[in-house]
């Protein structure tokens, strides 16, 4: 039997919800729109109502004829059987009586390998065709009676029908649709049986995979008629025959039927896929709060590079050749080593050198550098860490620009250092790496006490009192305290990466609600063109967008048609003057 298809523009919310004028006048069109749609449509084999539903009245009224229907069925069933049995026993003695040729022995195994798939009802009609041309030499199959476990699955199956009827009721209602129409089709989902439950308790204790042939049982008996598979993805879409199911409308309060219907309940269907969607498909929509402007963390000082590292060019000793010699002696480059060492100084040096200020302009040692020496360099950890920090002071003599400290005051704060910055409990240094991970914390420390001092035009300690590793509170003015800022910077930094990523997030969702908006809006306007039916368009919204729209839809579809009318009003009322009169 094939599905019937009806017309977009019989049931079209654009033509038959909204008219123009007043609401009285409206309230008139939609009822004379109605009334035409119906009687003008071929809609003859389906029950019409406004808002079915399968209460409990109707539910005892659809179980009742479900059971008669069920008895006569299984009548008849009994009555093929017994002509099988029959059939069989002559197939029986005609084989036992005579021996089959060639070509009766190919047509029946190409016969039986083409057609056993069918339904036992479709394959017997063959059968009979095919033995009254090559003899009594295939066997029909027994049919199948409707069981009672059979009537436990069709009880299920209305309750989710209902469900369907009820959501779609729902929409119907927030739009305003009173026009009689056609009730649905039925989506059949096995997964969703297998997951109803009462009080907490499955109420089938039942795979899909049952549910499934119990589906088909009813589709081979005529309970369901109008099968259609729409992909392994999809549900599959079919009715209920008119004969047995009974609905009540919510609108008119009466039960909906359809009376003295001939039901061609016992015609053969073939079934050439059994497939349907196990899955529910569930559309998760969470809502977030916008995110507020917050200003960014302070930024990090960069780190300049200088083009040459070194503080000096170190020079080549020439050796004058030996009278008579014809080469002259190859140079060894240095290695990078032993360039970091030549910039050591003895303490006492650096501290005048620091008091005559010849490192106010002082570039920091690259860390590339200084990373490329603690992996694969040949210091020692003794001369690195002295290195290291050597080329903190020079880095932080900038603070003393405009003060004029000793150099006995540097000495005791760089010899403080040798004795305690950098040092194990055991006495010895750390390892180069471990020195290097601390590198990039004091030159940021040391840059925002700079720029502390510039700010607040504040003169710093002496150099011994300032290093001083005793000093750290704010009110101490000591170095110290620079580590309780460095904590808050890497705070700042990973809520800035936090909130980064919230943003990234949140631009996301952003684009997708845009681009669902779009594809809602160019939904409504192909129903508004009558290109798609307002269940098409629900079932659109319902699966492919999130839920929220789901929800709105009925509102947007109302002040969409209201523009609409207005702006036709308009041109009405315009085209009633003569243009000669303006």
């Amino acid at each position: 039997m094939k599905k019937q298809n009806l017309d977009s523009n019989v049931f079209s919310l654009a033509s038959t919800l909204f008219g123009f004028g007043d609401t009285a006048e409206k309230k008139a069109i939609q009822d004379s729109i109605a009334t035409t749609l119906v009687t003008t449509s071929d809609i003859e084999t389906r029950i019409m109502a406004v808002y079915p539903a399968i209460t409990q009245e109707a539910f005892s009224a659809t179980m009742d004829n479900y059971r008669k229907y069920i008895e006569s069925y299984n009548f008849m069933t009994v009555a093929e059987n017994e002509l099988t049995i029959k059939h069989n026993l002559q197939v029986e003695s005609f084989l036992a009586e005579n021996c089959l040729n060639e070509v009766q022995n190919e047509f029946s195994k190409l016969f039986m390998k083409k057609n056993k798939s069918l339904s036992a009802r479709a394959y017997n009609n063959l059968v009979d065709e095919f033995c009254k041309e090559y003899g009594m030499i295939i066997c029909r199959k027994k049919i199948q009676e409707v069981k009672y476990a059979t009537e436990l699955i069709f009880q299920n199956l209305l309750h989710l029908y209902n469900s369907q009827l009820m959501k779609r009721n729902e929409q119907y209602i927030k739009l305003g649709v009173t026009a009689i129409r056609p009730i649905e089709e039925f989506k059949v989902n096995s997964f969703l049986v297998t997951q109803l439950k009462r009080n907490g308790i499955a109420s089938l204790d039942l795979c899909r995979k049952t549910v499934r042939n119990h589906r088909k049982r009813l589709e081979e008996c005529g309970v369901f008629v109008d099968y259609c598979y729409k992909g392994q993805k999809k549900p599959v879409e079919l009715h209920i025959n008119t004969e047995i199911l009974v609905v009540f409308d919510l609108k008119t309060s009466k039960l909906s039927t359809i009376g003295n219907q001939p039901v061609t309940s016992y015609n053969g269907k073939d079934l050439l896929d059994n497939n349907e969607s196990t899955r529910t498909s569930l559309n998760e929509y969470k809502k977030k709060e916008n995110v507020k402007n917050i200003p960014l963390f302070d930024k990090e000082f960069p780190l300049v590079t200088p083009s040459n590292f070194f503080t000096g060019t170190p020079t080549s000793k020439e050796q004058n050749p030996t009278e008579g010699a014809g080469a002259k002696k190859v140079e060894i480059p240095e290695t990078l080593s032993e360039k970091l060492q030549s910039l050591i100084l003895h303490p006492q040096e650096l501290a005048e050198n620091l008091a005559d200020k010849l490192y106010n302009n002082y570039k920091p040692i690259d860390l590339r550098i200084l990373e490329k020496e603690a992996f694969h360099g040949t210091m020692l950890k003794e001369e690195f860490r002295e290195l290291c920090i050597q080329d903190f002071f020079k880095s932080m003599s900038k603070i003393y620009k405009n003060t004029t400290p000793y150099s006995g005051s540097w000495k005791k704060a760089i010899t403080l250092y040798m004795n305690y910055k950098w040092i194990s409990f055991t006495g010895d240094s750390f390892n180069k790496t471990n020195i290097l991970e601390d590198i990039t914390q004091m030159r940021w420390r040391g840059e925002w006490a700079r720029k502390w001092f510039v700010k607040n035009e504040f003169p710093p300690l002496f150099p011994y009192d300032y290093f001083d590793m005793t000093r750290k509170t704010s009110k101490e003015v000591g170095f110290e305290y620079t580590k309780v800022k460095y904590a808050e910077h890497l705070q700042s930094k990973v809520k800035y990466e936090a909130l980064k990523k919230k943003q990234q997030t949140n631009s996301v969702r952003r684009k997708e609600k845009i681009n669902h908006s779009k594809k809602c809006e160019n939904e409504i306007n192909r129903f508004f063109k009558n290109k798609i039916t307002m269940p098409q368009l629900f079932d659109y919204v319902e699966k492919n967008l999130p839920a929220d729209f789901l929800e709105k839809l009925p509102s947007i579809i109302e002040n969409k048609s209201l523009k609409m009318n207005q702006k036709v009003a308009f041109d009405d009322d315009f085209l009633k003057y003569n243009l000669s009169e303006f």
